[in-house]
């Protein structure tokens, strides 16, 4: 299984991530570095192009070893975010999905678009039958978006994360096959 490219419903392209993105990553890092470090604080190492380079290369491996699938998202030609399935337990069919997107992105229906496309991929591509997000319990956004693609809060993991120093609980959602049923228009249908 090779990871493809995706399209999405809102004309973003899911590709693959490949190191030849390092310049751009470390761009997009580099200018994000801000409003990525509440959430996402190791992303901050990646400021530059040679720690991109090596980050994507690893990203690259661990996708020929089916440990990662990773897509880097682009609205033309700008890099402004990515997703990434991590966690993949081929025996139990699940994994775990999570995103970061640029902050001049935010609030056009990229996220929620983009990861319909994963999701797709993940319940029809690989034959998965669980998906789990987690997120900080105080990122609203992303609560909002799990809540959008039809994942039940499935409950609260007390200082589970450490973030920039500190213990901070993460919501668990959770999402089945069985409640993702695409239609024509990539929404879920219930």
């Amino acid at each position: 299984m090779q990871v493809t490219p995706l399209t999405t419903s809102c004309g973003v392209a899911l590709m693959p991530v490949a190191v030849a993105h390092a310049a751009a990553l470390a761009a997009l890092l580099l200018r994000e570095r801000a409003h990525l470090q509440r959430y996402l604080p190791a992303l901050g190492a990646l400021v530059s192009i040679e720690a991109a380079r090596l980050h994507l290369a690893a990203a690259e491996e661990r996708a020929r070893r089916h440990e990662i699938f990773e897509w880097h998202l682009f609205d033309g030609e700008v890099l402004c975010g990515a997703i990434r399935l991590k966690n993949i337990d081929r025996d139990d069919r699940k994994a775990q999905v999570g995103y970061f997107l640029g902050s001049g992105f935010v609030g056009k229906g990229i996220v929620t678009s983009s990861m319909r496309s994963v999701i797709a991929f993940c319940f029809d591509t690989l034959a998965l039958n669980r998906l789990e997000l987690r997120c900080a319990a105080d990122n609203q956004r992303s609560m909002a978006v799990a809540l959008r693609l039809g994942f039940v809060h499935e409950g609260t993991m007390r200082q589970d994360e450490l973030l920039n120093g500190v213990f901070v609980d993460q919501h668990v959602f959770g999402l089945l096959r069985s409640e993702f049923v695409t239609g024509l228009s990539g929404a879920p249908a219930r």
